[in-house]
This record gives C-alpha cells, structure tokens and sequence, in this order.
C-alpha cells in the first residue's frame, strides 16, 4: 500500500510526510511512510492507538504528538475496524446530502464509492492492483514481489480494479434500492468488518520480505487480533444482525481465507499490498452477503 510523499518536515497532520527531526535524512517510500508516523506518535495508549490507525488507514488529518521509541502499527491495529466504522459514517453523512437532490441509485452508489475513495487515499485500491500485478506478471517469488513494488499499474491491476469497483458498485446500487436506512447501516458495518480481518492476517501469516511496510508494522499480539475481531463481529452484529453475520463470517473466512493462502504460497508471505487486496475482497463479500439476505 503506497503513500504520497511530502517533502514538509513541520507538517503535524496525516496527510504529509516528515523528515526525520533527529537527523539529516529523509526516508522513502515505505520507510518514510513509518517515520512519517513515528515522528507522531507521543504515548501508545489506546487512545493514540486510535489515532495510529486513522493516520494509518485514512486522508483524515489527525494531529498524533511528538515523537516516541514505543510506537507500532501493530499494537495499534485492534482499532481498525472503528476506524474502518468511522470511514463508513463519513460516507453516509455524504451520501445523505446527495440523496436531497433526487439522484438515481446508479449514481448516489458511484458518489458513495467515491467518497469512500477520498478518506481512504485509495490506499485498499492501491494494494489490490500491486497484488494482481505480481500474481499475474511475476514468474518466480522474487520477480512478484519487485512488480508489487513497483509503481506503474499493469493489465492485471487494472482489471483487478474494474472487477472489485463494479462489483461493489453494483451491490451499493442495488442496497440503496433497498432504502435508505439499509444502506446505511450497511455501509458502516461493511466498512468496519472488512478491516477487522486485516491484524488476524498480519498474525498468523509471516511477512513476505523485511523492508516492506508490513514488516515494518509489524506483528500484532494475539489479543490485539483477537480484538479486532471481536469489535467487526460485533459492529457487524449490532447493525445488520444475526443471519448476515453468520454468512458474511463464513462466506469471508473461505473467499479471503483461500486468496491469503493462495498469495502466501506464492511470494512466500504477506505484504502490504496483500493486506489492501484482502481488504477489497472482504468487503465485495460481506457485502453479497448482505445482498444474499437483503433480497431474499
């Protein structure tokens, strides 16, 4: 999962990247991603946890504190599926003001993606395309994993976008056909699971490389995985209720669950650009499950 680059080093928000105070150098791509982070992080606690997983996970400029040797994405990741929860209320909040103006659910669903789309940075998309690129462009594990890091889009990211974009079009469309009130409660819960799954991958699959963004992450604990779980089943429980979330757990525990295994066995791991891709998966099911139960 790549991130823009800034050249500011007093920039005290998410959206910029910051030089190294302690020193004369400035970091790059995914390293200058972490330092971006470390250089705000003052005390892990859960709040700042909180706040790790929005500088993390969204364009939202959030303000974090000074720099701190105790910092980890990792231990912050059992956030992310209130994150992913507040990323879906933004978008409701959005796609509420549009629907005053009459527009037809083909193009209320397109400004709903879009606008989910902006808080993200298309960080998800982003691995999605890096992911396919090297699954269908690499020959051996090492050639895979130079493609995924690579900047420029291939034929297999463009494609893995326009499936995963129209697909979930697709099911949006058809949620806010369903009213209002569904689509709503959808979208949040949605966007909150999907999330959730991302620390119990980062747990029980090694990285693929150690230089990578998820390497240096790191490794969340077992509680921390565990937890993130627990606060998606729960969102996704409380909002959509029983029936959806059995299916939704099960239908994403064989689709993502087979594509993890799938990618690991192949570049040997798990990247961020894996966890991006995993993300878009997990999301285009819950939400057919959703719709399995929805129009049924």
């Amino acid at each position: 999962m790549d991130t823009e680059k800034s050249e500011n080093p007093n920039s005290k928000t998410s959206n910029d990247m910051v030089e190294n105070q302690n020193s004369d150098t400035i970091y790059d791509d995914d390293e200058d991603f972490i330092e971006r982070i470390k250089n705000k992080v003052n005390k892990q606690s859960w709040f700042t946890d909180l706040k790790i997983c929005f500088v993390v996970l969204t364009r939202i400029p959030i303000y974090v504190g000074e720099t701190s040797n105790d910092f980890s994405i990792a231990e912050a990741s059992r956030f992310f599926p209130i994150t992913g929860a507040v990323i879906g209320l933004l978008s409701v909040l959005v796609f509420w003001l549009f629907t005053w103006f009459g527009l037809p659910a083909s193009i209320l669903a397109l400004l709903l993606l879009l606008t989910m789309t902006l808080l993200t940075g298309a960080l998800h998309d982003d691995g999605l395309a890096d992911t396919f690129d090297g699954l269908g462009g690499g020959i051996d594990r090492e050639e895979k994993l130079s493609i995924m890091r690579d900047s420029f889009v291939g034929s297999y990211g463009i494609m893995s976008l326009l499936f995963s974009f129209g697909l979930r079009w697709a099911a949006y469309t058809k949620l806010i056909e369903l009213g209002f009130y569904f689509t709503a409660l959808a979208v949040i819960a949605v966007a909150s699971a999907s999330r959730a799954a991302l620390p119990p991958i980062m747990y029980f699959i090694p990285v693929a490389r150690e230089d990578g963004l998820s390497a240096r992450a790191g490794k969340p604990s077992l509680d921390r995985a565990v937890t993130s779980v627990l606060i998606g089943v729960a969102i996704l429980l409380f909002l959509l209720g029983f029936q959806i979330t059995v299916i939704a757990i099960g239908l994403s525990v064989l689709v993502v669950g087979f594509f993890v295994y799938f990618v690991a066995t192949r570049i040997g791991g798990q990247t961020g650009d894996v966890l991006g891709a995993a993300q878009q998966l997990t999301e285009v099911t819950i939400l057919f499950a959703v719709l399995i139960v929805g129009i049924s």
